[in-house]
């Protein structure tokens, strides 16, 4: 067990997502629906808690939780729960999935763990479950391979860190917080060229990336770099890269901002051709955070989800890719919902499961003021609000569930030190 040397930069300000909205943003207005004809989710169409067993559990905590992670243990009979809290700590839990009977494990130590996602700090020595570098960086290293990992140095370049020692280093000037993504060939995608030339700052800095890189992690080379134009900034931590239209290729989803229209979305191929765009918010200082792309109606019909202005008016809207037109087309939306916080680096404050095992997938997210979970599914003409989960507090982690054939669990962190888990049975 090695301790490793983390660099706490306002850890609890940066990630928590429990920050209050700074200036910066506070104008930002509620966007109007772009398809009036779509439906929007009301309170009579939430169903009753009465019409499936949902089990409530919660577990006080040491501090204030930023970070969650649920796995299936001992033959997916119970969820090991890892918290991180606010000042370095980890705390474990085994939640048994039938009786709902807790059990701190905190001193076990499971060799299996990976990084959890840190904002490093020098005030700060986090117990992990596999060595890692004691360098000025970021972002947590990323798991490649067996005894290997991938980080960002502060300099911008991309290292490779196996057995306790670095192998190789790529200068590609890459945005020292961006995410690291891994796909199936074992490659990795990172955003690229940092510029302050656009100053909207909402994860905490006026830095964002204008470029993106493709690296082969078995080859440890460069494989592709693209950019995009001289007036936008990628105002994005984290793309989606994903298969969007199931071809066998994939594509990358950024949130492009610039001074004039504000932020849009833009489709690349891996090689940076631009595939398609939808329409920018009209106004610089507004963002739009996108979730993930899913089956959300269909397995043949994948749509992205997105929430506009998350800090103020919260507008949920489904997306198609338009490939006729070139055109990410908005198909239903609602207004009201929050994924993130000014300041915050927690851009994964959603989920997708079946809750209900109705095999229609879901969307869970807090609403605006983040002391609800609300889980809404789409439907032919819009989307429906099928559960609104009160909570304690408010939330300051990730969103997490984890789902097997009989049994769902969902789980989040709040600002009151408190991890809350719901367990929906079939």
């Amino acid at each position: 067990m090695m301790k490793v040397l983390l660099i706490l930069l306002a850890i609890m300000f940066s990630l928590s997502g429990c920050i209050g909205e700074k200036n910066t943003d506070q104008n930002e207005n509620n966007v109007q629906d772009p398809n009036p004809a779509t439906k929007t989710p009301t309170n009579e169409n939430a169903q009753e808690h009465n019409t499936r067993d949902i089990k409530e559990l919660q577990i006080n905590l040491a501090g204030i939780p930023i970070h969650v992670e649920g796995k299936e243990v001992n033959n997916s009979s119970d969820i090991e729960w890892s918290v991180v809290l606010d000042d370095g700590a980890v705390q474990r839990f085994r939640v048994n999935v039938k009786s709902g009977q807790m059990k701190d494990v905190t001193e076990q130590r499971n060799t299996e763990s990976l990084p959890f996602f840190i904002k490093p700090s020098s005030e700060l020595i986090i117990q992990t479950e596999v060595p890692q570098p004691k360098s000025n960086i970021d972002m947590t290293p990323l798991k490649v391979q067996e005894s290997e990992f991938v980080y960002v140095d502060q300099n911008g370049d991309v290292v490779f860190w196996n057995s306790g020692k670095e192998v190789k280093r790529i200068d590609i000037n890459a945005l020292p917080d961006s995410n690291i993504l891994l796909d199936n060939e074992n490659r990795i995608l990172i955003l690229t060229q940092p510029t302050n030339q656009y100053d909207h700052g909402i994860f905490g800095n006026q830095i964002e990336a204008s470029g993106f890189a493709i690296i082969d992690t078995t080859k440890r080379e460069l494989v592709q770099e693209a950019f995009v134009p001289k007036k936008d900034v990628i105002e994005s931590l984290q793309p989606i890269w994903v298969d969007w239209d199931q071809n066998g290729t994939k594509e990358i989803i950024l949130t492009v901002s610039n001074d004039e229209s504000g932020a849009r979305l833009v489709l690349y191929d891996e090689t940076g051709n631009q595939l398609a765009e939808g329409e920018p918010i009209g106004q610089n200082h507004r963002w739009r955070h996108t979730l993930t792309v899913d089956a959300f109606q269909s397995e043949d019909r994948l749509e992205l989800v997105e929430v506009v202005t998350p800090h103020i008016g919260g507008t949920l809207q489904f997306v198609e890719w338009d490939q006729n037109n070139e055109e990410l087309k908005v198909v239903a939306s609602g207004t009201e919902y929050s994924t993130h916080s000014i300041g915050s680096k927690n851009l994964n404050m959603y989920t997708t499961f079946d809750s209900n095992h109705d095999n229609k997938l879901e969307l869970w997210l807090p609403n605006q003021s983040k002391n609800e979970l609300i889980g809404v599914q789409r439907t032919a003409d819009g989307f429906d609000t099928i559960d609104k989960l009160s909570l304690q507090g408010i939330v300051s982690s990730n969103i997490v569930s984890v789902s097997n054939k009989n049994q769902s669990l969902l789980a989040v962190g709040t600002n009151k030190a408190t991890l809350e888990i719901w367990m929906f049975t079939n």
